[in-house]
């Protein structure tokens, strides 16, 4: 099983991002709380971390991530917050994933030039 190498792991350490779990299928499960509290996580891919995590940022939907915690909330789900607070929330979950593919991507420039 592949884990993420040291530069990866500095750069989501320094970034309040914790490594979960590893799968069987080479990917990994990353995670981090939201400022409102929401224990998210992300699972992508260990071979191409940066990349997956840009993928992943990229293709992040604000709407459909407060639409799912609203039907979550009607469906009886205790402790989601007000619609307003999921909306910030989800803005800033958004923010916390273009700053670590950023971070992420920088890192992987940098061990280029190293080599």
């Amino acid at each position: 099983m592949k884990k993420i190498e040291k530069q990866y792991l500095d750069v989501l350490e320094n970034h309040g991002w914790a490594v979960s779990s590893y799968t069987d299928d080479g990917r990994v499960e990353l995670e981090k709380y939201s400022p409102a509290g929401e224990d998210f996580s992300i699972c992508v891919g260990v071979e191409n971390l940066p990349a997956e995590v840009r993928e992943y940022a990229a293709g992040f939907d604000i709407d459909e991530h407060i639409e799912i915690w609203i039907l979550a909330k009607r469906s009886g789900t205790g402790g989601v917050p007000s619609t307003r607070e999921l909306v910030k929330d989800a803005e800033d979950i958004d923010k916390m994933l273009q700053e670590i593919a950023a971070a992420l991507s920088r890192a992987e420039e940098a061990s280029e030039c190293d080599t």
